[in-house]
This record gives structure tokens, sequence and C-alpha cells, in this order.
């Protein structure tokens, strides 16, 4: 059997980051004819059920970049690939040595908040605008104390409740049982200190950086070393084939940036999208059309007709 993974943004989605309706009619067309189709995105899962409304994606999906395998229909965690919390904190230290403080994309239960620090930059201001404006039930201020030990929360403050979802754990940290990955906007300059910085301190956790396509500038997410697409793939099947009774023989998957290169690397049939990173065309055996022309769709049609 044969499986197909499409990265999101500047791949299915179109060019202000949504799905146009016409492909989410072709998409569950493909579907419903037994095409085996899922998604891999550094997107999280109130981001990707508001703009994949009304697909019905059967298979688990991969979100946040690899770090989490989820059942979208019920929400629940097949598998996760987080820092740590002892690294989250040095990382989260580095940081704040060259004056950045991050988004902090965390683990708690099923839950996975995302706690925003102080937005000094139109970047931040537009990352958590976007959550917003989709009414992302994930956002929460970073509380002071998030890697302290032990952590001392103050019931009179709303600012600091448990993330939605989770429930209070005696004797563990009342925020997170684990960091998922770290997430800043900024200058190019801004982008590269806290890189070479984490390179230096932690070299063993994995780096993304990708000029930002939306709002300009650049962004950057510290995570796992396994918590990227590629790696996620692997045991994306073993769930598929353990709860679908579906034994994958082939993948093909289709992406455009640098966090789409493991993806690319992993799979039978690598494909980018003609607007693709040089770096990723390299690595692909085919170049479609446009993401803009709705070019996967096209692309997996013409396989089935």
């Amino acid at each position: 059997m044969k499986l197909f993974i499409s990265d999101l943004d500047f791949t299915l989605l179109d060019t202000v980051g949504d799905l146009p309706r016409s492909s989410a009619l072709r998409l569950n067309r493909l579907i419903d004819t037994g095409v085996h189709f899922t998604i891999a995105t550094a997107r999280a899962t109130p981001s990707i059920k508001h703009l994949m409304e009304g697909v019905n994606l059967r298979l688990p999906i991969i979100e946040l970049n690899g770090a989490i395998i989820r059942d979208l229909n019920t929400d629940h965690i097949l598998d996760h690939k987080g820092l740590g919390l002892n690294d989250a904190s040095k990382a989260f230290d580095c940081f704040q040595e060259v004056g950045l403080t991050p988004f902090v994309s965390g683990l708690k239960g099923d839950a996975t908040p995302l706690y925003f620090p102080e937005l000094k930059n139109k970047g931040m201001q537009w990352f958590h605008d976007e959550k917003i404006i989709r009414q992302d039930p994930r956002l929460s201020e970073l509380p002071a104390n998030l890697f302290a030990h032990p952590l001392v929360t103050d019931p009179t403050n709303s600012s600091l409740a448990l993330p939605h979802g989770a429930a209070q754990t005696t004797g563990a940290n009342p925020f997170l049982d684990d960091v998922l990955c770290f997430v800043y906007l900024g200058t190019k300059k801004e982008i590269f200190t806290i890189k070479n910085l984490i390179e230096e301190k932690l070299p063993h956790l994995l780096i993304t950086l990708y000029p930002n396509h939306y709002i300009g500038g650049w962004e950057i997410v510290i995570s796992a070393a396994q918590a990227n697409k590629g790696f996620a793939i692997k045991s994306l099947l073993g769930h598929i084939e353990q709860h679908h009774n579906l034994l994958i023989k082939e993948t093909t998957a289709f992406g455009d940036s640098s966090n789409d290169l493991e993806m690319l690397r992993s799979v039978t049939t690598p494909i980018a999208v003609a607007n693709a990173t040089t770096e990723i065309k390299a690595h692909a055996h085919e170049i479609i059309g446009h993401h803009s022309e709705e070019a996967v769709l096209s692309y997996i049609e013409a396989l089935y007709t």
C-alpha cells in the first residue's frame, strides 16, 4: 500500500496559508476512493483542525515538525519526542543569555500548552496573533518560574493557570511534563546568535531555522534530535499498521523547506513543489508545480485517473 504525506505551509496550503475549499473537496474525493493521505507540519493541533476542517483525515498526523504523532479524531498523542526538562532548562537559559525569550511549546498529558513571553517584535507578535485569531486554547502567559524546582503557583493569578486540558500533579512540575520545542522569531542576526550558542552548549539538540515568508524576518525552532519529520514517519507507519491494519510499502512525501528535508530523505518518493528551496529540490526525485496551483493534489490525482 502507498501513503502520501504532505507538508502544509507553502506545499498543500495556498499563498495566504489557507486550504481552499476546492482543495478540501479534491482531497476528500481522493480519500473516499481509498487514497491513504496524511500531513506532516510545523503547526499544532488547533491550527491544523482550523485549516483542515471538513477534510476527512482518517490517519494519524505529524505535528510540530515531528515532535508529536497524534490521532486527530480523538486528540490522543500516540508518540512524542521532547527535550526533557533538564535540556529544556539549559536551552531556555541560552536564550536568556543573549537577551531573548522564546515561545515554549510544552507537553502536559495530552495537552500541549504554548507559553508566550513579552512580545517585543513584529514576528513574535504575528505568531501570537495568529493563534488568537484562531482561538488557540494552548496560549498561556509564560510563568516567570517555569523551569524552577520546585515551582510555586499563585492561585490568584489567572495568567499562571494550568494549560488547557491539564491537571495538577503533586510533586511534579505543574506546568510541564516535557518541552517539545522553543520558537523564536526575529532578525537574522538574533536567530544566528542563538543558533551559535545552542550549537556550542547543547550540540545534540535539533536546530531548524528559515526565513518567515508570511511576515518577514527569520524563525528558529529548538527541539530534540529525533523531533523531525523523517524520524516521525517511521513511528507513524508503525501506528498505522497497528491501529489501522494498513501495511504501508511505499511512501511519497511533498515538501518545500528545510524542516521537510529529513522527511524527504526517509520516503520512497520525495517530491518538491516548484517554490521549494534549492536544498529541497536537490533531494527530490521530482519537482511538481507551485503550491498556489494545488500541485500536490494534481500530482496524486494523476496517479489515479
